[in-house]
């Protein structure tokens, strides 16, 4: 086989392996009743896991996830990506996004009635603030990578969920999740559409890419 014959084939493997990673994802499937329940969506403020979890008020079923290092910048960077990765979506919905002082207002006031269903706590919160549903995000690591250019030593790490409850019945309607290491760079071509490029990205960039791609299959995007 001739070196021509050989740079032909890689070139279409190549081609097919970008196509994949482009394809586009079918969002999840709700009801019409459920869907209505997201023309007005109250974004909760960025949250960090901790250890034991407290399932007042949000019941987070994710086992998989191993917790990490979680950087100071966090919550602030991850609540920043979650506002404007939501943007796309502000013409069908409307997101109303909590400071984190009322939210605080809001959590005690649930504890204060000692709430103990997650269902209940739910709909106490989303009749309060006239919501139909719920959006929280919680963070599980946030890493930034060590180094730079060819120079990085430690990629960077992150892992976040995704979780959308309905007001009305406190239930969880979706949920994703979003946990990725940077691999090598010769592996990036294989996941293009979450890496974009050929290079080491900062745990912002790889969180603001994984946002994109998990909202991109989610209830907002039908």
């Amino acid at each position: 086989m001739s070196y021509l014959s050989i740079f032909k084939s890689l070139l279409l493997i190549l081609l097919t392996l970008f196509l994949y990673s482009c394809a586009k994802e079918q969002p999840a499937y709700l009801t019409p009743r459920q869907l209505d329940a997201l023309k007005v969506v109250l974004v909760w403020p960025a949250d960090i896991y901790c250890e034991p979890p407290s399932p007042i008020p949000f019941y987070c079923p994710v086992r998989n996830i191993i917790p990490g290092e979680i950087s100071p910048s966090a919550k602030e960077v991850m609540g920043r990506l979650l506002r404007t990765s939501l943007e796309k979506f502000s013409d069908k919905h409307n997101f109303l996004f909590l400071d984190e002082g009322t939210a605080e207002l809001l959590l005690e006031k649930v504890l204060e009635q000692k709430v103990q269903s997650p269902e209940l706590a739910i709909r106490m919160i989303a009749e309060s603030t006239q919501a139909g549903s719920i959006l929280y995000l919680r963070i599980y690591r946030f890493k930034e990578r060590v180094g730079r250019g060819i120079g990085v030593s430690d990629p960077a790490s992150v892992a976040f969920a995704l979780f959308l409850y309905d007001g009305k019945t406190g239930k969880l309607l979706w949920h994703e999740v979003f946990d990725e290491t940077q691999k090598p760079l010769s592996e990036n071509i294989l996941n293009l559409s979450l890496y974009k490029s050929i290079k080491w990205l900062t745990a912002e960039e790889l969180a603001k890419n994984g946002l994109e791609k998990i909202l991109s299959r989610s209830p907002f995007a039908r």
